[in-house]
């Protein structure tokens, strides 16, 4: 089970997530990412948080699984249950989460240096599952 840190309540209601919080949550995503680079993936963690309880994690699979739609947060929405199908679907993009009123916290930019580095590094290697090139030769035309 992870561990849980502690974080409080705004006035109106909403999580406050501590930098602490973030740098904890934000480095295990990093890790998930470097991890995907290891295995010739794109470099992408994705970790979702609930009232500080990871509800779902992952990492880039496409390369590895040969399947287009193995994506670090499609890995980590199939982890949740809460994120499946009959009208249960959690919209992520939605102003506010469900029954709460709270919105969603999405954090840009942050590392953003390191992961652009992680994102350099794997397009200066090879990916042995790439289509072979298709070059056209031009056909010598004799006279």
């Amino acid at each position: 089970m992870e561990a849980k840190v502690a974080s409080s309540l705004a006035p109106d209601g909403s999580c406050v997530v501590s930098a602490e919080e973030i740098q904890k949550w934000m480095e295990e995503a990093m890790q998930m990412a470097k991890q995907a680079l290891e295995n010739t993936e794109v470099p992408v963690g994705c970790l979702m948080v609930y009232n500080n309880e990871v509800v779902g994690k992952g990492r880039n699979e496409v390369n590895q699984t040969k399947n287009a739609t193995r994506h670090a947060e499609m890995v980590a929405i199939d982890q949740n249950e809460r994120f499946g199908g009959c009208g249960s679907v959690l919209n992520i993009a939605s102003a506010d989460l469900p029954n709460t009123g709270r919105p969603f916290q999405c954090i840009p930019g942050y590392r953003a240096e390191e992961a652009v580095q992680l994102l350099k590094t794997f397009y200066k290697q090879e990916n042995p599952n790439a289509p072979k090139s298709k070059v056209r030769k031009k056909d010598c035309q004799r006279s």
